[in-house]
């Protein structure tokens, strides 16, 4: 198989010749242009030739000119449409645009996204959900759907470059006691339907839903329209992959413990492999860290991790 046809089966639940299998890190990208970014991404996939290339989004949502914190209402009135011309945007799609262009066709790519309730927080401060849940409630779902509609126009421009598919980051399953939690109502308020209609932007490229954190109430998510799962299943209070594979028939992307795999040994490294196809099967896989690897991961690390793989 080639790399897309690899991954289309491993995402369609067709036998696959083995897991596709990738990895990802930040570039630190936000204060660089689009070439430069696109080299950093092209470097990091073409060394360990990973099956699929998952495109980091570092270029963060604009914040309204004026806005500091949420504690004044006024704040959320100020968040209006933007043009896919904002320079976060271009550069992005810039970036992806030279990738497309200068990588192998057969390379599946699919693009970081973030769910509306998350791009407001993630660049304002997550401390501030507080004051966004206190305020007028039309106010602040008003300030989340402008951000919908523009991240659903971005991702209608991402679908033209020939795209693969998106990777929506959630974080509506981490429960209230942890960083970032939400009551299952505050869910269901300010993320859920949002969240919904962005991956509905996208129907008919893969969508990976990531459903972000520790300890997570996962039962929320079996309803949001998507291909693929992706969970950080090593993390403590989270479903294993066999809990996952026997709750859902769809592709799991997961089984490497993005927090230790810069410390692990190589035997450590391949038995979390075993472990992985163990739990969920060779098919309806790709095999991933559950989020982010720490950009000081060895080489050594990840080029056992692409070697060792290709012989599962």
């Amino acid at each position: 198989m080639n790399k897309r046809e690899r991954f289309l089966a491993a995402v369609t639940g067709k036998e696959v010749d083995r897991p596709p299998t990738t990895a990802w890190v930040h570039f630190l990208s936000d204060h660089l242009d689009s070439a430069r970014t696109a080299d950093l991404h092209e470097q990091f996939v073409t060394t360990y030739d990973w099956d699929l290339l998952k495109i980091m989004n570092d270029y963060r949502y604009p914040v309204p000119e004026g806005v500091v914190t949420l504690e004044d209402v006024k704040s959320l009135l100020r968040y209006k449409k933007f043009s896919l011309a904002e320079d976060c945007f271009a550069r992005q799609l810039e970036c992806l645009k030279l990738l497309r262009t200068r990588l192998d066709p057969d390379l599946p790519m699919i693009e970081t996204i973030f769910e509306p309730y998350q791009q407001i927080l993630r660049n304002v401060g997550f401390s501030q959900a507080e004051n966004l849940f206190r305020h007028d409630q039309r106010a602040a779902l008003d300030a989340i759907q402008t951000v919908t509609d523009t991240t659903c126009d971005y991702i209608r421009e991402v679908r033209k470059l020939g795209i693969d598919g998106i990777f929506l980051s959630i974080n509506g399953a981490i429960p209230p006691h942890r960083p970032r939690g939400v009551t299952p109502e505050q869910h269901h308020v300010y993320q859920k339907n949002f969240a919904i209609e962005t991956l509905k932007a996208a129907e008919g490229m893969v969508r990976v839903l990531h459903v972000h954190g520790d300890h997570l109430e996962i039962d929320r998510i079996w309803d949001y329209p998507c291909e693929v799962i992706s969970v950080s299943d090593r993390l403590q209070g989270n479903p294993s992959l066999s809990v996952l594979r026997a709750k859902t028939d769809k592709c799991l992307m997961g089984g490497i413990n993005e927090t230790k795999i810069q410390e692990q040994t190589l035997a450590e490294i391949q038995a979390e492999v075993d472990d992985t196809i163990a739990q969920a099967g060779r098919n309806r896989l790709i095999i991933a860290p559950g989020c982010t690897m720490p950009s000081f991961t060895p080489a050594r690390n990840l080029h056992f991790l692409r070697q060792y793989t290709r012989t599962c």
